[in-house]
């Protein structure tokens, strides 16, 4: 079956059976950013943006994508938040492992834009689950921070303002 969709800011379609998952097809046409790890949604290692929320690829159907715009790794490194995160885990001492990296990446995303200022139990609830690899929970949630702070920073906007 012929799916039309925006994989990565371009229209493609792909030739998939409506039931395979997203995860396969993304592997299919070259984008290795996407891993097999859990196959259950929880891992994170096949994590993708899904119209702009995280999605973990593993579980999703391709029949489902129809006209959805999807983002991998490989085209997220080029959004300015990208930077952001980078230097935020580099801050927090964190060193990514390579299978992982989709995962932790694309949910930092999702928090630094969905929260001005997250508290801890947001972000640990946002982190809990993810493959635990490559970093441990603590570290990972200060990498979110700075990588708060780094977006701050650049867009210009005071981390702390008193009233």
């Amino acid at each position: 079956m012929k799916i039309p969709l925006m994989l990565n800011q371009k229209k493609v379609v792909v030739d998939a059976e409506p039931s395979e998952t997203l995860l396969t097809v993304l592997r299919r046409e070259q984008l290795f950013s996407v891993k097999c790890g859990c196959q259950k949604g929880i891992c994170g290692n096949c994590m993708v943006l899904l119209d702009g929320k995280t999605a973990a690829s593993c579980i999703v159907p391709v029949g489902m994508v129809r006209d959805a715009q999807v983002v991998t790794l490989e085209y997220f490194q080029t959004y300015p938040e990208y930077n952001d995160i980078m230097t935020g885990f580099t801050q927090a001492g964190m060193h990514l492992c390579g299978y992982c990296n989709a995962g932790r990446i694309l949910t930092a995303y999702e928090v630094i834009t969905s929260s001005y200022r997250p508290d801890i139990k947001e972000l640990y609830r946002a982190i809990d689950g993810l493959s635990p690899c490559c970093t441990d929970r603590d570290t990972f949630a200060n990498g979110i921070l700075y990588a708060i702070a780094a977006k701050h920073k650049r867009e210009g906007k005071r981390a702390y303002v008193k009233k």
